[in-house]
């Protein structure tokens, strides 16, 4: 675990005008659900280049119709996301995985299902990040576009199963700069 205390995380997300345009446009069209898709780019030192995203498919997109309760929807998803890295990198286009991305309104983002991901996420790939687009919010002060990540004491909560309000309050006390 030494290693990963010594590499460094992101201070810095770099984005791409092409990747704002791209997840701007998806959210708008989407409105008013909910959409995800894949950031990719490079991680290069303390500094995560977003260069390129993609949309994940909705269950609206599918064109069977998966209904509810279809236990294909994961692996489905899965194979779409793998199938568009190898289309990219035939293209030439970076495909490494640094994040995800999440449109919300209001910024009422932050769920189990959202935590979940994330955390999936950062046990993966160190220096990821979850951008949140909120298209209610830009109309007032221009793009809202935020990068999250996990904070390291969070993750060792989350995975020991112990994100409690007092357990969380306990690692503020003890190490208040982490958050």
């Amino acid at each position: 675990m030494a290693s990963d205390e010594a590499t460094p995380s992101v201070d810095v997300v770099e984005l791409d005008g092409l990747v704002v345009l791209k997840i701007i446009k998806h959210c708008h069209e989407a409105l008013p659900g909910f959409v995800t898709g894949q950031l990719l780019g490079l991680d290069i030192g303390r500094t995560l280049e977003v260069t390129n995203c993609f949309a994940f498919p909705t269950k609206d997109d599918d064109a069977g119709g998966g209904g509810k309760g279809d236990g294909d929807d994961d692996e489905d998803g899965a194979e779409y996301q793998i199938e568009m890295m190898r289309s990219l990198r035939e293209v030439n286009v970076d495909n490494n995985t640094v994040g995800w991305y999440q449109s919300t309104y209001f910024s009422s983002f932050i769920d189990d299902s959202c935590i979940e991901t994330q955390f999936n996420y950062q046990s993966n790939i160190k220096n990821c990040v979850m951008l949140i687009y909120d298209p209610s919010r830009s109309r007032t002060s221009g793009v809202a576009l935020r990068a999250f990540r996990l904070t390291d004491s969070f993750m060792r909560l989350y995975s020991d199963g112990k994100v409690t309000y007092d357990a969380l309050g306990n690692s503020y006390e003890h190490d208040p700069e982490r958050y």
